[in-house]
């Protein structure tokens, strides 16, 4: 049996450039991994049977149980290039744990997916890294940073460019995870037709290129705060007010670091101290309390 911790993600940073000829856009994200995890265990089965999944959890409604859950993925990929050729590749059992809820912008799915490749080469050492690293890209944009396993990381393009770095001290979080469910590439849409030159009045804005501090200056709350920004939350916070009334109400609670994580639903808050923290979850549990779509506040820490 083999066991991993598949940890979530907040993106501190998310800038969106204009889409290249294939038409995925271009991203600069800093992503750092927090507390809040999935589990993953596998049990090798005979040769030949293939990979199964079953899943459970407080959030496992909704999350597929067949060969799309990106768990299954990432296996069948992993065994297809390692075991290409055998004639035939090993069979695994997976069990997945969700403790992070689905569809939220945490990267969940991807975290599962990454832990499951991390897991396989380890138990079958065929593959280089800079391999694994191709075949992670290939299951989805966040993959690739999961599957190299560091704490905070800035990346580039469709997330296969990534620039490990040192991380800050971790400090305590909130997420608030509104009961809705964002479709991101509705989202990416959104904010290209959002954007000027978007109805040929004028240049189109491509979300500028950052010049950010160095590495070594990232790894510090005073220099990363500046940075924080997600071009997505206009469009998606225009598109789904629960969000929207969310992010008004966490600012209000005063946290160091706010705001949405990828495409949302989930809104997160970084806070000095674990009293303020609480504070602020006090303050969110009454507003909240006989509300219709009443969040999920889950508490965290980062960076993990």
């Amino acid at each position: 049996m083999i066991t991993a911790v598949a940890r979530a993600k907040i993106n501190l940073r998310h800038r969106v450039f204009l889409p290249d000829c294939t038409g995925y856009h271009g991203v600069e994200t800093l992503l750092m991994r927090i507390s809040l995890a999935d589990r993953i265990e596998i049990e090798q089965t005979q040769p030949g049977t293939g990979v199964s999944i079953t899943v459970d959890g407080p959030f496992a409604a909704g999350v597929p149980q067949d060969e799309t859950n990106l768990c299954c993925r990432a296996a069948e990929a992993f065994f297809q290039e390692a075991f290409r050729r055998a004639a035939r590749a090993p069979g695994i059992r997976i069990r997945l744990t969700k403790g992070v809820p689905h569809g939220s912008g945490l990267g969940g799915g991807s975290a599962d997916a990454g832990a499951v490749l991390r897991c396989l080469a380890g138990r079958w050492a065929r593959l280089t890294n800079r391999e694994l690293v191709k075949i992670a890209g290939r299951i989805g944009s966040d993959v690739p940073f999961f599957c190299i396993d560091v704490p905070m990381a800035l990346g580039w393009e469709r997330g296969r460019r990534l620039l490990p770095l040192r991380p800050p001290p971790p400090r305590p979080g909130l997420l608030v995870c509104p009961r809705v469910h964002v479709s991101a590439r509705e989202a990416y849409q959104e904010l290209i037709r959002a954007r000027p030159g978007a109805n040929g009045e004028g240049p189109p804005d491509p979300g500028g290129a950052s010049v950010l501090p160095g590495a070594t200056r990232l790894a510090t709350w005073e220099s990363l705060q500046p940075l924080v920004r997600n071009d997505l939350t206009p469009p998606v916070a225009a598109n789904y007010p629960a969000i929207a009334d969310w992010l008004r109400r966490v600012e209000q609670t005063e946290p160091a670091v706010f705001g949405m994580t990828g495409s949302g639903s989930a809104v997160f808050a970084l806070f000095k101290s674990v009293k303020a923290r609480d504070t602020a979850r006090g303050k969110l549990m009454e507003v909240g309390e006989g509300a219709e779509g009443t969040p999920d506040l889950l508490d965290f820490s980062a960076p993990e």
